[in-house]
């Protein structure tokens, strides 16, 4: 089963190992998928890579967790929407496990193993006990496809 837990934007706070933070990421399409015991957790993140100003902060930190997701130690969501969604489904699950998929878009995916927690402030934290898998994928910087340009022959 398939459920959206939210389609609109909501922020993000994501921590590093090593005391690195990041405030400026945007998710999306919160989705949950259960299979037997399994929730799988899905946030897009493309977004953060949809501007044209390179030096925003959504941008930098999508960048930046493209290049260290393999060093994230939690996300922290404030939304209540998703946390109180998530926590219905959580309860109908006898023992579940959780994964949450960081989708990069042509950047790639990231897949987790996490527990989550209810924050004092509400909002939901998921802490990342491991790194399950990694599809990234790079993006060349003069790729035609990318950039519009056509080939004329």
């Amino acid at each position: 089963m398939k459920y959206s837990l939210r389609k609109t934007p909501s922020h993000l706070h994501l921590a590093y190992k090593y005391g690195e933070a990041s405030d400026g990421l945007m998710g999306r399409h919160f989705m949950l998928e259960i299979q037997d015991r399994v929730l799988m957790l899905s946030i897009d993140l493309t977004p953060n890579f949809h501007t044209r100003n390179k030096g925003a902060s959504a941008y930098l930190d999508a960048v930046n967790f493209a290049h260290n997701h393999h060093k994230l130690r939690y996300l922290q969501c404030s939304d209540n929407l998703v946390r109180a969604r998530l926590i219905k489904a959580w309860e109908q699950v006898q023992q579940p496990l959780l994964r949450m998929c960081l989708e990069l878009g042509a950047r790639g995916r990231y897949l987790y193993a996490v527990q989550p927690h209810s924050l004092f402030m509400g909002g939901i934290q998921f802490d990342v006990e491991e790194v399950l898998e990694e599809q990234a994928t790079r993006i060349r910087a003069h790729s035609p496809e990318y950039h519009g340009t056509r080939n004329h022959a």
